[in-house]
């Protein structure tokens, strides 16, 4: 009989078009445990159209406050691609194993992973922020003349 504890249950992930076909894109072109985890998020998404009622989930350029159940440790970041990642700067790639597991989640989803190095973690979404100034990509400081 399949287990009921909501514990087993990986939470509902949601996408919208634009960033199904990027992050689909992304996944295909690199070879990580990253990548991976993405794909098989991908795989069960929920895809939602662009400009539709805004919804809190994580999605990219969204800022994210999450919790490791397992560490006790509480970040907050914002998922960016590959190219934009700098963790000096709290921007996550959505390619590394915790990027790919947020993606999609909603406030009080909770997800389990392993990292490459076979640590376990359990991650809880405490707040989601997004707005459509980071969607188009307009998170970098502006250059200086």
């Amino acid at each position: 009989m399949p287990s009921t504890n909501p514990q087993h249950r990986k939470p509902s992930v949601h996408v919208t078009e634009t960033d199904y076909e990027r992050l689909s894109n992304l996944a295909r072109a690199h070879d990580s445990h990253g990548a991976t985890l993405l794909a098989d998020e991908l795989a069960r998404a929920v895809v939602v159209k662009d400009g539709g009622r805004p919804r809190a989930f994580v999605r990219l350029y969204a800022t994210v406050e999450f919790s490791d159940l397992m560490t006790g440790r509480t970040r907050r970041v914002q998922i960016v691609p590959p190219d934009e990642a700098d963790i000096d700067q709290h921007r996550l790639s959505v390619l590394s194993p915790v990027g790919a597991a947020l993606i999609g989640l909603a406030p009080g989803d909770s997800i389990g992973l392993s990292t490459e190095d076979g640590r376990p973690h359990v991650l809880t979404v405490a707040a989601v922020d997004w707005t459509a100034d980071a969607a188009a990509g307009r998170t970098r400081k502006p250059a200086v003349a």
